[in-house]
């Protein structure tokens, strides 16, 4: 059964996926290798890998005071609240968005990754993942 399959049917029936189930099903987007959700102040509420060799406790600590730059960036230039950062690399992608008032979810990903594709997947299911926590 694929995996939109069964999120399908799991909210037809009402069951919620854990956050671990949630986080595994997104790290199978193609191109995904990393999905981490952390606190605001860097420590790592839960975490998978595709196999590959990322620190999740390290990926916790940089997020935090990554966003916490940005954020003042956007203060700075009165652009508003900051939803989500979108960071690209010679090898691979990384996307941080916001799940409420205390949490990040985290995505890091190959250069292989449709962009569009892990917006479109983090909005879809932001709110079932936030709901986990």
């Amino acid at each position: 059964m694929s995996a939109a399959v069964g999120n399908l049917r799991d909210q037809l029936s009402g069951t919620r996926l854990s956050l671990r189930d949630q986080l595994t099903d997104l790290s199978k987007v193609d191109g995904v290798t990393t999905v981490v959700v952390v606190s605001r102040d860097g420590f790592v509420i839960d975490g998978v890998t595709a196999g590959e060799d990322i620190d999740v406790d390290a990926v916790g600590a940089i997020m935090s005071a990554g966003v916490g730059s940005s954020e003042v960036m956007g203060r700075e230039l009165n652009v508003g609240q900051m939803t989500q950062i979108m960071s690209e690399y010679k090898g691979g992608v990384i996307v941080a968005s916001f799940l409420g008032e205390g949490s990040i979810l985290v995505i890091v990903a190959d250069l292989t990754a449709n962009l569009g594709n892990i917006r479109y997947q983090v909005k879809k299911r932001a709110q079932s993942i936030e709901a986990a926590l």
